[in-house]
């Protein structure tokens, strides 16, 4: 396996420099950073509890406390429908025709369970219905396949029932379905953030990864929504997929500083290997890449773990004159403000509670955390029951609740400041924390950080790896 994984690192295009990153992880001693980079790419923003069979009372409870004293809340709503299944996607979702009769009928369920669920957290939390709500987002699937009459009805009682005092709305769509006239839509609801995943503006990469848009169709989203009086445009692409070069990688950034995208994704793909195997989010499902095989052509390998790099510096490198990166994977242009609910989660002097209602969904606060059903099926049946549809509660103890702060704040590429962290901590010090403290030596040898007073700063290496770092070396002690 470690051969198979090294040959992988070593598949370099010769077109373009050797990825900075390639040294550090070709070492022996650093193969658990290597391992894990080829694993699983996608888990940094995931910041687990310890505490398994954590009860949902004292979960509640959790949460009615930290949103009581937060200054405010992230509140999302999960719509999982869509008109197709990318070759790529493991998440639960809902594939159906949005012109059909009986698709109407799922329309309609959908947004009576969400707002359902909505509901029973409003009844056992009641001080939600006053936190005042940072930002809403609406993510998929597809919710921009919502029928005009159930969005307007899910934003109404969104809109009634919760805090939107100081809120802004953001709104996930897909190419293909952001119309003018749904963007119209969207607009005159409150939005005022549009994004939607392109991949990529090459057809042909597109194509390959099961896409249903095209090029143009993403282009005439963004001229569109601009049009319409949308400042906030984001874009998703993603690097490692089937047939795609660091040429490729290099048109689509140079296609982003054309179009003056205020926000851009960039997220690195699973390796083949696990593409192969790796069943996703619910556990239920194989991607269509593994349930029809491959997609092979002239050219269309997937690229390498050295090439990836090579992308991923490559986007740095361009971007760089213009984007910051807040938090990893997440670019916005030096004038305008970075993604605002990442920052509401994520950043060490907020890291506010996060409610989201939905199949799938992820709620949080500082000391547990609780993730709904992935299977709709049963997700349908605990509503039915008059139950919340959470399938997994873990509770965070007081070591982690400092960890999990550290990392999350790690994971903004901001540096962390033992000032800030203090203030959170009732005085005490990141240092103060063995975890921690024992990481953080390993890293400043390691050559990923450096520690200046009460700062703690990643270094290029750093950057690249961060969620490496985060996964793999804040590690509780053997007992």
């Amino acid at each position: 396996m470690n051969e198979e994984i090294l040959d992988s690192l070593n598949a370099i295009d010769t077109n373009y420099p050797v990825p900075r990153v390639h040294d550090f992880l070709s070492r022996p001693e650093n193969i658990a950073f290597l391992k894990y980079v080829f694993k699983d790419p996608f888990a940094c923003h995931v910041f687990p509890g310890d505490i398994r069979d954590y009860p949902l009372a004292a979960f509640l409870d959790d949460m009615r406390r930290d949103i009581k004293q937060a200054k405010q809340i992230h509140l999302w709503a999960y719509i999982p429908t869509c008109r197709y299944r990318c070759h790529f996607c493991q998440y639960p979702t809902i594939i159906l025709d949005p012109h059909s009769i009986s698709s109407q009928m799922v329309f309609r369920d959908l947004v009576d369970y969400n707002i359902k669920e909505a509901t029973m957290w409003l009844e056992n939390v009641p001080c939600l219905a006053d936190s005042e709500v940072g930002e809403f987002n609406i993510f998929g699937g597809t919710p921009s396949l919502l029928p005009e009459l159930e969005l307007r009805r899910l934003m109404d009682f969104y809109q009634h029932h919760f805090n939107f005092s100081v809120a802004t709305m953001r709104f996930e769509g897909e190419p293909g379905t952001l119309t003018k006239q749904y963007l119209r839509l969207l607009k005159e609801l409150g939005f005022t953030k549009i994004s939607f995943g392109a991949q990529s503006f090459d057809d042909r990469i597109i194509s390959a990864c099961g896409r249903m848009h095209s090029a143009g169709q993403c282009l005439d989203a963004i001229f569109n929504a601009r049009e319409i009086g949308f400042d906030w445009v984001s874009v998703d692409l993603i690097y490692g997929m089937l047939g795609q070069s660091v040429d490729d990688v290099k048109y689509d950034i140079e296609k982003i500083l054309q179009l003056d995208i205020s926000h851009v994704v960039c997220t690195k793909l699973h390796m083949e290997t696990l593409l192969k195997k790796r069943t996703g989010v619910s556990g239920e499902r194989e991607s269509l890449w593994q349930k029809k095989g491959f997609v092979c052509g002239p050219n269309m390998k997937f690229p390498g773990l050295g090439e990836q790099y090579q992308m991923r510096e490559l986007i740095e490198k361009h971007l760089s004159s213009v984007y910051l990166e807040h938090p990893t994977t997440y670019f916005h242009r030096n004038h305008q403000h970075p993604e605002k609910w990442k920052g509401l989660v994520s950043d060490l002097e907020k890291q506010y509670p996060e409610v989201a209602i939905g199949l799938g969904g992820s709620s949080k606060c500082s000391r547990s955390e609780a993730i709904n059903l992935t299977g709709y099926r049963k997700y349908k049946e605990a509503l039915d029951e008059n139950c919340l549809p959470i399938g997994e509660i873990r509770g965070i103890s007081a070591y982690q609740r400092e960890v999990n702060a550290f990392k999350m704040a790690l994971s903004t590429l901001v540096p962390v400041n033992d000032s800030v962290f203090r203030q959170r901590f009732d005085g005490k010090s990141f240092f103060d924390n063995p975890i921690i403290r024992r990481t953080l030596k390993t890293l400043v040898d390691k050559a990923l950080v450096i520690i200046d007073g009460n700062l703690v700063t990643l270094t290029p290496n750093g950057v690249t790896l961060v969620e490496a770092v985060i996964n793999t070396q804040f590690v509780l002690p053997q007992l």
